[in-house]
């Protein structure tokens, strides 16, 4: 695909014709750029940013359970003080 194709089809995306399916699924909430943006990508650039939002989510749920566990401990300390 050629860098004015591209523009071209960004631009679609971004302004839809009123009523064709496009226009359909940007007002159904659909993020059709993320779409481009992930085809844009080789196969190997798509797979290294999903392995890192992987990791990321793991990291956010190691932070999670460290938290809750803090707060259950602090919530019985509490408990055992009254």
């Amino acid at each position: 695909m050629t860098t004015e194709e591209q523009r071209r089809l960004w631009e679609l995306v971004q302004n839809p014709p009123p009523g064709s399916k496009i226009a359909a699924a940007k007002e159904y909430g659909i993020d059709l750029t993320l779409c481009l943006e992930s085809l844009s990508m080789t196969p190997t650039e798509r797979l290294r940013a999903m392995q890192s939002a992987l990791r990321l989510v793991e990291e956010l749920e190691r932070t999670n359970s460290v938290t809750a566990d803090e707060e259950l401990k602090a919530a019985q300390q509490a408990n055992n003080k009254k």
